[in-house]
């Protein structure tokens, strides 16, 4: 039976759980069906900590000191979603560090890029902190785009509001997000103080990995400092005329934690498309979902036809119609987006099989008789 070595405490150490062990046997009974005679080779568990230009660094890879993994080229022709990204659990040849393969992920979270292809952020986290800031930075129309990406994850969302100590009135704030997301987790922090710490405690145990997403200058780095009990993340003051932050994490990198989970920081994100992220909406707007159940028409636009559940909360003022226009927004942008992803997936198909026949053509014509 295919069965790479896994020194389990390191892996506990990088995060893995019970539900990794799941996909491994998920993966093995894959590998068996495909090749019931393929004998054990000589290869280990690892997680993509970092991902280069020229390869990932993986740890625990005891035969490279940096932990650096050559990349074969096959893991870097195809879509996106096949190659591996930062969080992944992946297979390597324990003697040459060659990737091998990669495990069924339990979770991913992605974007369309500004150049608008499909981008991967982190894969196999458990819970997502989406950090915002008591400044002009704060959007509750931005939280919606980050709770719908990573709802369609099925990852834990934790919405974590910092800067507290700074605004005269925090308050309002903290009830602009419970009245706007009320089933949601919310954490009210001052970054810098040991209070954090134990606020974000119980996402951050043994065998949890955890994903901070948000803009720059929200305090993202100031909080993996915070968790991890170092200086591991540089920050910056953000700019006093308009509230915005400075890049100071360029990389998306993974740390582990004392409390016995890891965190992974990544570059804040100005803009955040949606990419297949249709079951996120629905599930974020719940209310308004049920409500359009129920209108007269069932291609109702919520506009002005006759019969509108939807129409009729919002004069009702049970329902605010800046939200259903923002609704309507991200199913329109998510739907073009994913439209376009396909068709740029199919492109890139043909093209392959296009350049594949022209090799073998090439090959054909240099030895006619095979």
């Amino acid at each position: 039976m295919v069965n790479p070595v896994a020194d389990l405490p390191a892996l506990q150490a990088l995060g893995w759980n019970a539900d990794d062990q799941l996909q491994l046997e998920a993966w093995r009974d894959l590998r068996v069906a495909s090749d019931p005679d393929e004998a054990d080779s000589d290869s280990c568990l690892a997680r993509v900590i970092a991902v280069e230009r020229t390869g990932l660094t993986v740890a625990p890879y005891l035969n490279a000191p940096d932990g650096h993994v050559p990349v074969s080229g096959r893991w870097f022709r195809g879509d996106e979603e096949t190659r591996p990204t930062i969080g992944d659990w992946v297979v390597i040849d324990a003697q040459t560090g060659m990737l091998l393969d990669m495990l069924p992920r339990r979770s991913v979270i992605k974007r369309v890029n500004p150049l608008g292809a499909l981008q991967l952020i982190a894969a196999n986290v458990d819970a997502a902190l989406i950090v915002t800031s008591c400044n002009a930075d704060f959007s509750l129309e931005r939280l919606e785009r980050y709770l719908s990406v990573v709802l369609e994850a099925n990852i834990t969302p934790v919405l974590v509001l910092t800067k507290i100590d700074l605004a005269e009135d925090p308050s309002v704030f903290i009830e602009a997000l419970s009245q706007r997301f009320p089933e949601i987790a919310q954490v009210s922090v001052d970054a810098l103080s040991e209070g954090a710490v134990a606020a974000l405690a119980s996402w951050c145990t043994q065998g949890q990995t955890i994903a901070l997403l948000g803009s720059s200058g929200v305090g993202k780095s100031t909080l993996v400092n915070a968790l991890s009990g170092a200086a591991v993340q540089l920050t910056a003051a953000i700019r006093e005329e308009d509230g915005k932050g400075r890049h100071t994490t360029t990389n998306r990198s993974l740390h582990r934690l004392p409390q016995g989970g890891v965190i992974l920081d990544s570059p804040g994100m100005r803009e955040l498309q949606l990419a297949e992220a249709e079951e996120g909406i629905e599930e974020l707007f719940a209310d308004l979902e049920a409500l359009a159940a129920t209108c007269r028409f069932n291609d109702c636009s919520h506009a002005s036809e006759p019969g509108c559940a939807v129409r009729a909360a919002i004069d009702s003022a049970e329902l605010d119609e800046e939200r259903l226009r923002h609704y309507q927004s991200l199913k329109a942008e998510e739907s073009r987006n994913r439209e376009t992803l396909a068709a740029r997936h199919a492109r890139h198909r043909a093209f392959g099989k296009k350049t594949r026949a022209a090799a073998r053509a090439k090959q054909q014509s240099k030895d006619p008789d095979q």
